[in-house]
């Protein structure tokens, strides 16, 4: 009976050193200008790569930047007035690097339907050797498929410290995305020898509740996840409150998840809440990134998609929290 109550004792203690409750508080912002003015328009992803020193930032719309010598999140509004965009034609909504071999992993989701802009309407993850990519096809991960719902293809990845990837679709997979289908899968692709074994899948329960009266935003949103370590990891949860009835604004919640067997299971509380914790109200929240720090607690940078068109008033916000 004491082995038994011993075994118990050491897996407890195991899952709670382990599984960090984690909580942020608001530690800095800035909010650059309006459209047309600088180049920071779209941003849909945001990297640190610590062996260069330096942030990627991508659009979901093709351009992908390259920023050196970042400081201060207020430097990035500094740069941008240099830099020149490297135009692609890939809409981004995640891009992540594997600090081993500097594989370069990404995320595209393109329209529900084709437009003038783009006629194709997949989404896919894919990744390259190595960045800038070589000329060739991208190793798939999530090969093209149709996006399940308007507006709700993969916009989510994270990568851990052994290069074992997470990728989480925005409202579901198909078969997922209608509400009262509170229950989705992450897929974990792990890290082999010559590219990736074949995923597992954890189920996450989504909220759906947060804006019930836009057509697409009432099935929640998924806008990113980040790695804390093997087995626990930040969830950007975010809709916009449109369609009739709705506040016209963006409802967001930052969610840590740990691994439960087969389950990635929320804290009870989210671990920050960008409506009733920060000084201003957030944006279409769509990238993130852990910021360097030299020791001490940690801090997230978080950015916003100020979206197409002239007309809409949006701006790119950059967020910073820090650990409690």
């Amino acid at each position: 009976m004491n082995k038994i109550f011993l075994i118990l004792l050491i897996v407890v203690s195991f899952f709670s050193v382990n599984a960090q409750k984690l909580q942020f508080v608001f530690s800095d912002s800035t909010i650059l200008p309006l459209k047309p003015t600088g180049n920071l328009h779209g941003i849909s992803a945001i990297e640190y790569v610590a062996s260069k020193n330096q942030w990627h930032l991508a659009s979901d719309r093709g351009n992908y930047f390259v920023f050196d010598s970042i400081k201060t999140i207020r430097d990035f509004e500094k740069a941008e007035k240099t830099l020149v965009p490297k135009s692609t034609h890939n809409w981004f909504e995640a891009v992540r690097f594997d600090k081993d071999n500097g594989r370069f992993i990404y995320a595209v989701e393109n329209e529900y339907e084709p437009i003038w802009e783009n006629i194709d309407s997949t989404t896919f993850v894919a990744y390259y050797d190595s960045y800038p990519p070589k000329v060739g096809k991208p190793h798939f991960l999530i090969p093209p498929m149709w996006l399940p719902a308007d507006n709700k293809g993969v916009e989510s990845l994270a990568i851990t410290e052994s290069g074992n990837i997470w990728v989480a679709p925005e409202a579901g997979w198909t078969g997922e995305t209608e509400v009262g289908q509170d229950t989705i899968h992450f897929r974990k692709f792990v890290k082999s020898a010559d590219g990736y074994k074949q995923p597992e899948a954890f189920s996450y329960v989504i909220d759906r509740s947060g804006c019930p009266f836009g057509p697409s935003e009432k099935r929640g949103g998924i806008s990113e996840i980040l790695s804390v370590n093997e087995n626990q990891l930040l969830v950007l949860e975010r809709c916009y409150d449109n369609g009739k009835g709705g506040t016209l604004t963006t409802k967001a919640k930052l969610w840590n998840a740990t691994v439960k067997g087969s389950h990635l299971e929320k804290d009870k509380e989210p671990a920050f809440d960008f409506n009733t914790q920060m000084p201003f109200a957030p944006d279409n929240l769509e990238g993130m990134s852990w910021w360097p720090t030299n020791g001490g607690k940690r801090k997230l940078i978080i950015v916003s998609d100020d979206n197409p068109g002239l007309k809409n008033k949006q701006r790119t916000q950059l967020i910073l929290l820090e650990e409690k």
